[in-house]
């Protein structure tokens, strides 16, 4: 009987270790961020993107996406993080009724996410950016 006790001691004392651990090592991308792109002179180069990391849109860290600011205005879409880059795809509208993706590439890690490129095919070429931090907008 004292065996089962301890045993029972001991089991209990390593799932509750582990599930702290697991807990205190979680992260999470959900939130405000602020997002800085190095555009020509004239052009609008702020925006605030909303993440919700649900994992609904292909991997772990995934989900949707609104955008709003003076680049996107407001537009909606999906992310995900896919070894180590937050990709941003939102869905815009053409001149000529053509779906056009505007896309938001960072370095992501451990729910931070770095410096990385902006993408507007079509109208754009390819352009520095910067996150600011998160809940910033």
């Amino acid at each position: 009987m004292k065996t089962h006790s301890l045993f029972a001691a001991l089991l209990s004392a390593v799932v509750l270790t582990s599930g702290t651990a697991l807990a205190g090592s979680s992260f999470s991308y959900t939130g405000s961020w602020p997002v800085k792109v190095r555009m020509p002179p004239h052009f609008a180069d702020t925006d605030c993107l909303v993440l919700t990391d649900n994992g609904t849109a292909g991997s772990p860290h995934s989900g949707p996406v609104s955008a709003s600011g003076d680049m996107t205005g407001d537009l909606s879409g999906t992310f995900q993080v896919v070894k180590g880059l937050l990709v941003v795809n939102l869905e815009s509208g053409s001149g000529t009724g053509e779906v056009v993706w505007i896309t938001f590439i960072g370095h992501a890690h451990d729910g931070q996410i770095g410096a990385g490129v902006f993408n507007e095919p079509g109208y754009f070429p390819v352009e520095p950016l910067t996150f600011g931090q998160k809940g910033g907008c």
